[in-house]
């Protein structure tokens, strides 16, 4: 272990003086809540100025060569100044990194994911500042909790902190960014969970709203809920599952399709100029997508064919569906091309925007068909929204809260329960039924509390220390007292150095224990063979339990830059995974 610095010296002497040890944690989380809280106000501004000065200074003609400028630039920057963590990016990573890197996120992962995103949507990228914010604030809480010197649990612990109060912050929903951390980056819910995710989720929107003022906030006057419109929410429901389907195919095909160009100036620059005729025939393709998410909320739909050829075209009832359904299917396309072919971001957002458009596109369809019915088209979008998100994200009492919060559309509850189920358990259903094989190591809560409660054992710790070794030029006789001397059916065998040359197991020897002639003239150099694998003193318990089951083994070696520490058994290791499976409080 490294020695501590003075800071974090000091830190554990503060800690040791306190009585109650659930203040530090609580003092911890408003420290990465407001950090973070600060982080999404520079994002957000990084975003405003960049876009304000690109439309400003481009000619609208040239509108279409804004995201290739963009993804130009943030290629540049991940292939020279980031090109160590230009891979890390979103909720994804930051699970594996919990998972497998002890909750250890770099440094610059603070800041460089607003920076290429801030560039990406500033210069008219398709995609949402999510993936950010959840990086930046999961390598907040991680780099706080290594500043000071902090564990396992309580590293983790500020790292959803962090997640929390990012998504609080720029989407001014603060349950939304509580539960989006418990539901999807967290491993289970514990009540000691409760007070710093709320407090850093709280920080961060507060200090936001301070500087910022209100964002992403669709404050539109909302008719009471009908009940005889729950089936028309129900279809929706199907259909936003149906929508979902179809982002996450288009997402991957386009993954597969810019991951065949190796080039990636050659990528960004296909990228960019496919995107960019994109939003020369369709300008609501630029950008998040918001702007025209409130344009359509204020009845002012016709301003989406501003500057788009399209325009030009009469404008009729089924000139007006073609068009929506247009940019409905097109969003999709748009976020897949710029995310894959040199941009930067996430697909929360444009799942929000998608589901928008198609609850707009819904509710104009249901009129034409049911005139007699009264309906707001507000209420139908913001279901749509929830609908898409639940399933996309796989988290849907987050859309639940995220889009109630978002919107201010509480009185919608209800409704947004129910558009969630029906969504969800049909996606859920139906990949059941496609499922044909077991769920594979990854996915799932279940695995991954599994891995999270293996990475909080200390490897050196279930360490079984020998203290026989057998050297290369020690006799069979030798061999055998050391046997007798140990309660193990394995020796090392190591040289002058300590460094493991191989071992020998009591099966090597059984059938030579008879032939007493060969006492004296074999040696430990022809019993040993190369160990199956050896385990790093520094491996995680989840990889360390991985070899056992792979090798199908119950002892290894255990070592340190090839110098022999000992041997670590399946059998302890699953004893104290077991011990701290049923540990009060287990995780925090």
């Amino acid at each position: 272990m490294s020695r501590l610095n003075r800071y974090q010296l000091a830190f554990f002497k503060w800690r040791k003086r306190q009585r109650n040890n659930r203040i530090m944690p609580f003092m911890l989380s408003v420290i990465v809540g407001l950090v973070v809280g600060l982080s999404a106000i520079l994002i957000k501004t990084i975003i405003f100025y960049i876009e304000g000065y690109a439309v400003y200074f481009a000619p609208k003609l040239l509108y279409f060569l804004l995201p290739l400028i963009g993804f130009l630039i943030v290629t540049s920057l991940n292939q020279s100044v980031f090109r160590n963590i230009a891979y890390f990016s979103g909720a994804r990573n930051v699970i594996e990194a919990i998972e497998k890197n002890a909750s250890v996120i770099r440094f610059r992962l603070i800041y460089s994911k607003f920076i290429t995103t801030g560039l990406t949507i500033g210069f008219g990228g398709s995609s949402g500042v999510e993936a950010a914010i959840i990086t930046s604030g999961a390598a907040v809480g991680s780099n706080v909790g290594r500043f000071l010197g902090l564990g396992y649990r309580l590293r983790t612990l500020l790292v959803g902190c962090g997640v929390a109060a990012g998504i609080s912050a720029v989407y001014n929903a603060p349950m939304g960014g509580f539960i989006f951390a418990l539901e999807t980056i967290l491993p289970e819910f514990t009540p000691t969970l409760l007070i710093p995710l709320l407090v850093a989720a709280a920080a961060g929107k507060i200090l936001f709203e301070f500087i910022m003022g209100q964002h992403l906030r669709f404050e539109v006057p909302l008719t009471d809920f009908a009940y005889e419109e729950i089936p028309l929410v129900i279809l929706l429901g199907v259909l936003g599952m149906l929508m979902s389907a179809y982002l996450l195919r288009t997402y991957s095909y386009c993954a597969k399709y810019f991951s065949r160009i190796k080039n990636p100036y050659v990528r960004a620059l296909a990228g960019g100029l496919a995107l960019g005729s994109i939003i020369f025939l369709l300008p609501p393709m630029y950008g998040e997508g918001y702007v025209s998410i409130d344009a359509l909320l204020n009845s002012e739909e016709h301003s989406l064919l501003v500057n788009s050829p399209l325009a030009a075209l009469p404008n009729t009832v089924w000139f007006n569906l073609l068009f929506f359904f247009l940019i409905t299917m097109v969003k999709p396309v748009s976020t897949g091309i710029c995310v894959n072919s040199g941009g930067e971001g996430g697909y929360f957002a444009p799942s929000l925007i998608t589901g928008g458009f198609l609850g707009f596109l819904y509710y104009k369809v249901v009129i034409l068909i049911f005139p007699f019915y009264e309906l707001n088209q507000a209420t139908f979008m913001f279901l749509g929204m929830a609908s898409v998100f639940a399933c996309v994200m796989n988290a849907p009492v987050t859309a639940i809260f995220l889009v109630a919060e978002i919107t201010q559309s509480y009185q919608l509850f209800v409704p947004l329960m129910l558009v969630c189920a029906v969504s969800y358990f049909l996606k859920y259903y139906i990949e059941n039924l496609r499922r044909s094989v077991e769920q594979p190591k990854g996915q799932g809560k279940a695995f991954r509390v599994d891995r999270i409660l293996l990475n909080q054992l200390n490897i050196s710790q279930l360490i079984e220390e020998e203290h026989t070794p057998v050297r290369e030029n020690t006799s069979f006789r030798g061999v055998l007292e050391s046997f007798s001397n140990s309660n193990k059916d394995v020796l090392q065998v190591l040289d002058d150095q300590n460094n493991l040359l191989g071992v020998i197991t009591l099966n090597d020897i059984r059938g030579m224990l008879g032939d007493i002639s060969n006492y004296d003239t074999i040696y430990g150099k022809d019993l040993m063979h190369p160990p199956t694998t050896t385990v790093d003193i520094d491996e995680s318990a989840a990889e360390v339990l991985d070899k056992f089951d792979k090798y199908k083994v119950w002892s290894l070696p255990v070592v340190r830059k090839g110098k022999f520490k000992g041997f670590i058994s399946k059998s302890r290791l699953l004893t104290q995974y077991r011990n701290e499976l049923t540990r009060v409080n287990r995780f925090f």
